[in-house]
């Protein structure tokens, strides 16, 4: 019996073509790794961590990487070590390229002390908590320059498309018997305003790395004779 309803034929249209949207649209995945010889030809040189990700937007790949370096200071005319730590968002274009989308660079100087510098690459990523097909891209990084036990600086940022959030501040520092220092935290003014899941997120990674490097430390041996 042929189907004469006009409303049940629109609604056949519009469920049809919500339908091939969705099979058009493919979400967030995370994708393959890229091929270390890929990455040097898009002229990384140390690269620490990528992920290769599709997501609404089309084919992305987040590349954290690492230089060090020497450089002369203009205060004392003497050669210092630096560190530059580079987060990268590179997108697939139409001819099967990668063109960079953004860049985060954060550079670290330091002369004669102890230099620790780097991304905590086990919260840095890519990811889609608020399910709506668009990656959300995590980058989480400390910096130290000094002797002995002293806060690191903490840069704990998260991109999704044009939109920005960053927690900067430092580790905090608690030895038994001691008064806790170091922690302080600056939210960006975004912040506030982003989805609580999102906001979360942020909050979560802040409190795994606030302690970090300095909680995660080997006890020192006992004694021998303490051992006795």
């Amino acid at each position: 019996m042929p189907i004469s309803n006009p409303w049940f034929i629109r609604t056949l249209a519009v469920a049809g073509g919500l339908l091939l949207a969705a099979c058009d649209n493919k979400g967030f995945e995370i994708l393959a790794p890229i091929p270390a010889a890929q990455l040097e030809a898009l002229g990384v040189q140390s690269p620490v961590q990528s992920v290769h990700y599709h997501d609404r937007e089309g084919e992305g790949l987040l590349v954290l990487s690492r230089n060090d370096d020497q450089v002369s200071d203009e205060e004392t005319d003497q050669d210092v070590d630096r560190v530059v730590l580079t987060a990268t968002l590179y997108e697939r274009q139409g001819d099967d390229s990668f063109k960079p989308r953004w860049k985060i660079e954060n550079e670290t100087t330091c002369s004669g002390l102890d230099l620790d510098v780097g991304f905590y690459t086990d919260v840095s990523g890519a990811s889609d908590l608020d399910n709506n097909g668009l990656a959300e891209l995590t980058v989480v990084s400390h910096a130290f320059c000094g002797g002995g036990v002293d806060p690191h600086e903490l840069r704990v940022e998260l991109r999704e498309g044009q939109a920005s959030y960053a927690i900067n501040g430092q580790s905090l520092i608690a030895i038994e018997g001691e008064q806790p220092y170091g922690g302080e935290r600056e939210d960006s003014p975004s912040l506030k305003d982003a989805p609580q899941v999102l906001r979360d997120h942020l909050n979560d990674v802040w409190n795994k790395v606030l302690k970090r490097p300095w909680s995660e430390a080997q006890p020192a041996p006992a004694d021998e004779d303490d051992e006795q």
